[in-house]
């Protein structure tokens, strides 16, 4: 019967195969029909979602230009800046140009150099700073008192000035309290502050000296968040804004948090200046060429994209008209690949879609899954990337359809296999059942003669009393005294029998020291060791208490110190055993090991079952119905722990017990 299942299981896997080339061909044709459906339904819903935005970018006064850009960067990870201009036209100075006049972003916020040099507190303080001779806390004094009624520009300037005196003097404590002079709010972003026409560039001058004062002052971790909220801050700015001020963040921002090892941080300000550089390429490429182009006839004209394809990545942008305003959006190819990448329907194939640009170069994706056996293209949008896909998905695809061949000849299979595996589990326990049987007749002989011998003891020497053999009477106190003893270790038997008839269990447990039932053996066993020639070394560490019955692990170590008396080598004069108490994380372990007999490789794991003995030479005379370690075991158990044998020294036997410790 097994032999026809495997015939039509060899069968079935013929025929499968057999049409594998055909079923291949049709799955990587549904693969790719499948791929440009979801290619072209991601980008209809993106190029949707820009032509709305870019609408209301230019429609909406509701809501200024700088407040759709910042919503529009934080609800989508690919979007980077938006772009305003006017219809380009010609200069009145130079007719032959042409320029566009950008509604957004506006130029940059600079510092009005007329106004500084026009300020009387700071014209004072700088001929008071001309001269050498005088105290500069009374310089910067002159600095920051003079001009405190001035606007906040010129409070920052005043003073950064008396800052940097005070600092080239090593008066950093006095420098750090000028710069707070100028009332500098502590949550005024950069680019809140050219939404008020103040120059990002005074408010960057004034944190980068704070952020190197608290340096010097020891205060370093201060000082490193605020170099990277400004590197970060500088790389939201808008290009115009941004252009003059990246550079900053090469040197000092990135170079102090590469100093201090600040990796985390220095990740996420690359980052954002990478976005900062694009958009600054992007804006100058709008202004040189895009911008300058005349509206389209026809208004009607969709949109188009745009990227450099020699930056890496590139700048792309999406730019078109809406009625008389040009209307460009900067995009991000990272963020708009993972966007495609999540999408719903390409989900199901991401862990076998790679994405390469023109020269086959893996921008996203996966590297392993096989070969690339189709690619599609994005025909709308990034029309410089291909969509790869690899052949783990054909592989899987086709794996699925074999299921569908081989469900009822796995039905079959599975229903003989389990047959086959009932006929093993039932001859296993059978003979299983026949090793207990034999086991527990062994032990019925090994009982019938223990109890046999103290009874019949005990029968002849009350027979000769009851005869009068006795007269003397202290051989009758001789007499009673054996009896007493034949009947003690006839108890003894009967307790250890029905010992181990019981389930061991711990109705009330407690929290005790290990080492307290261990010191109860030591003083139980330590003579009956000496009188045997046989040496006991204690080593008892220190541990944390543990949970449970504290007299069942005494009785648990007493029977291994017992096993280490029995099995004993007779023929050396150098017996030792040894009894250890340690920690190793949160277990406690007792370890009992000796030189004696050993236990067999083969016998490590089955001697903890009842009725199982080691039998050979010097072993039949230790007594013992094969269940004490069965109790050792059961104990273990009982206490969330475990107990197994392994070898001991020079051949001898090692039991490790080990208890978890109270929680």
């Amino acid at each position: 019967m097994v032999g026809a299942y495997v015939l039509a299981i060899a069968v079935s896997g013929i025929a499968v195969y057999s049409l594998r080339d055909s079923q291949r061909a049709q799955v990587i044709s549904g693969l790719e029909d499948a791929l440009q459906d979801n290619v072209a339904a991601w980008e209809d819903e993106l190029l949707g979602g820009l032509a709305e935005f870019m609408d209301v970018a230019a429609r909406d006064s509701d809501r200024p230009a700088l407040r759709q850009n910042g919503m529009r960067r934080r609800a989508a990870p690919w979007f980077n800046s938006l772009y305003l201009w006017t219809p380009p036209q010609a200069l009145p100075s130079l007719p032959d140009e042409v320029q566009a006049v950008f509604l957004f972003p506006s130029p940059p916020i600079l510092e009005d150099g007329d106004l500084m040099r026009s300020r009387m507190c700071l014209r004072t303080a700088g001929i008071l700073r001309s001269d050498k001779a005088l105290n500069p806390v009374f310089v910067a004094r002159a600095y920051v008192l003079g001009c405190r009624r001035e606007v906040l520009t010129v409070r920052l300037l005043a003073s950064n000035q008396a800052a940097y005196l005070l600092s080239s003097h090593g008066l950093y404590t006095q420098a750090l309290e000028a710069l707070e002079a100028a009332g500098l709010p502590d949550d005024l972003s950069l680019v809140q502050a050219t939404a008020e026409s103040i120059p990002p560039r005074s408010i960057m001058a004034t944190r980068a000296q704070r952020a190197d004062i608290l340096s010097k002052l020891g205060q370093v971790d201060e000082a490193l968040v605020l170099w990277e909220r400004l590197g970060l801050e500088i790389a939201e700015l808008d290009a115009p804004n941004a252009a003059p001020l990246i550079p900053h963040i090469r040197w000092p921002i990135l170079h102090e948090l590469r100093q201090h090892q600040r990796d985390d941080a220095v990740r996420r300000v690359e980052v954002a200046q990478g976005r900062a550089e694009r958009r600054v390429a992007a804006y100058r490429e709008l202004s040189s060429r895009v911008a300058t182009q005349a509206p389209p006839s026809n208004m009607s004209e969709p949109a188009k994209f745009s990227y450099d394809q020699y930056s890496d990545p590139p700048f792309l942008l999406y730019y078109g008209w809406v009625d008389d305003t040009g209307v460009a959006l900067q995009l991000e190819q990272a963020g708009l690949i993972g966007d495609f990448l999540s999408s719903k329907g390409v989900t199901r194939l991401r862990r076998w879609l790679t994405i390469t640009d023109t020269s086959g170069e893996l921008v996203a994706g996966v590297r392993r899954g096989g070969d690339i056996i189709l690619n599609v293209q994005f025909s709308q949008t990034l029309s410089h990337l291909r969509i790869g896909l690899r052949e783990g998905a054909v592989d899987n695809r086709l794996a699925r359809m074999r299921d569908g061949w081989l469900t009822p000849l796995i039905v079959v299979a599975l229903a003989a296999l389990l047959g086959l595996s009932a006929l093993i589990v039932q001859i296993r326990a059978s003979r299983q059942q026949t090793a207990l049987l034999g086991r527990q007749r062994e032990f019925t002989t090994r009982v019938t003669h223990e109890l046999k011998t103290p009874l019949a003891g005990i029968r002849i020497m009350a027979e000769n009393i009851e005869l009068g053999a006795f007269r003397g009477k202290e051989q009758r106190i001789d007499m009673a005294r054996r009896i007493v003893n034949e009947t003690d270790r006839l108890t003894a038997r009967v307790d250890e029998v029905l010992a181990a008839s019981r389930r061991r269990s711990i109705p009330d447990p407690e929290s005790f020291d290990p080492e307290e039932p261990l010191l109860e053996c030591i003083d139980q066993w330590g003579p009956r060791l000496e009188n045997a020639d046989v040496q006991l070394h204690a080593d008892l560490h220190p541990t944390d208490e543990v949970m449970g019955d504290m007299n069942a692990i005494r009785d648990a170590v007493s029977c291994l110190l017992d096993n280490a008396l029995k099995y004993r080598r007779t023929d050396r004069d150098d017996s030792q055993v040894w009894l250890e108490l340690k920690q190793e994380g949160n277990k406690v372990l007792i370890d009992v090991y000796d030189n004696g007999l050993g236990v067999p490789a083969d016998k490590r794991s089955t001697i903890f079952h009842r009725f199982v003995r080691v039998e050979g030479p010097n072993r039949g005379l230790a007594g013992g119905y094969g269940l004490g370690l069965a109790q050792v075991h059961q104990i273990a158990k009982i206490h969330g722990g475990s107990v197994r044998c392994v070898e001991g020294v020079n051949g001898g036997a090692r039991f490790e017990l080990r208890l978890p410790v109270t929680p």
